[in-house]
């Protein structure tokens, strides 16, 4: 028998987690990758784009403080959500290994088919995934673009890691890969506002027709608000005020980087 003490400790105990979760959860911290125009972008003072714009909507709804911070290379905002240093992560691909850390929306808040980006002089016939077997191609640090391409690309391919768009577009034009895979929009914009962006072109097939999604570090008390933001990100896809943020989005990219020409 336990004395009254002792009970009132594990009593304590038991309900003590219920109580931390129902407490802490009285804002939201997100980050995003930082160089993935229209999607997010860090303009060298704050986190910027239609996927922040989506959960800024959403979170004012439900009336929770809202802040986006930049936590560096995209490596780096994946490690911050495995420590729970961020709440969300937004905009991002939905993978068994990152569901380890990150509790995901199941609606999508954005598509995002990925592309095979090429010199315009070194176009090459691209149908099926073996068509880039025995050809050097780039990819983003940290991308993901599904199980059965993952599975494809480490075990038949060959794609060297570069921790920016703008290191694959450098490595292509200056022929040391031959592609690189990266986002066809994200892509188009950067090469819509690069000097030289003639000079490269995707692929008329994309590697995959995906979409991406946002995840709570599982670390975070605030998953429980998973219910609402599907329920949202639904809505704004199927009434298109999504797709009318990614695109307003893609002008204000456009512009910000042709005031700095």
């Amino acid at each position: 028998m336990l004395f009254q003490p002792a009970r009132f400790i594990l009593a304590a105990l038991l309900f003590q987690p219920f109580l931390v979760q129902a407490e802490e959860c009285t804002r939201v911290v997100a980050t995003a990758h930082p160089d993935y125009p229209p999607y997010q972008w860090f303009d060298g003072q704050q986190m910027r784009g239609a996927s922040i714009e989506i959960n800024r909507i959403i979170f004012a709804e439900l009336g929770i403080p809202f802040s986006v911070i930049y936590t560096g290379p995209w490596k780096r905002v994946l490690h911050a959500a495995q420590q729970g240093q961020v709440d969300l992560v937004m905009a991002l691909k939905k993978t068994p290994a990152r569901q380890e850390f990150l509790n995901f929306t199941s609606a999508p808040i954005l598509p995002n088919p990925f592309a095979v980006f090429v010199e315009r002089s070194q176009v090459f016939d691209f149908n099926q995934w073996d068509d880039l077997k025995g050809k050097m191609g780039g990819k983003n640090a940290g991308d993901r673009y599904g199980a059965a391409f993952d599975q494809f690309s480490s075990e038949q391919l060959a794609l060297e890691e570069a921790d920016t768009p703008q290191t694959n577009y450098r490595k292509l034009i200056a022929g040391r890969i031959d592609y690189f895979i990266h986002s066809r929009y994200s892509g188009a914009t950067y090469l819509h506002t690069h000097p030289e962006g003639d000079r490269v072109i995707a692929l008329e097939k994309n590697i995959n027709e995906g979409f991406i999604h946002s995840g709570f570090s599982r670390l975070s008390p605030c998953y429980d608000l998973l219910p609402y933001l599907n329920r949202r990100y639904r809505e704004m896809m199927s009434d298109g005020s999504a797709l009318q943020l990614l695109e307003s989005n893609l002008v204000s990219w456009q512009r910000s980087t042709l005031n700095q020409d």
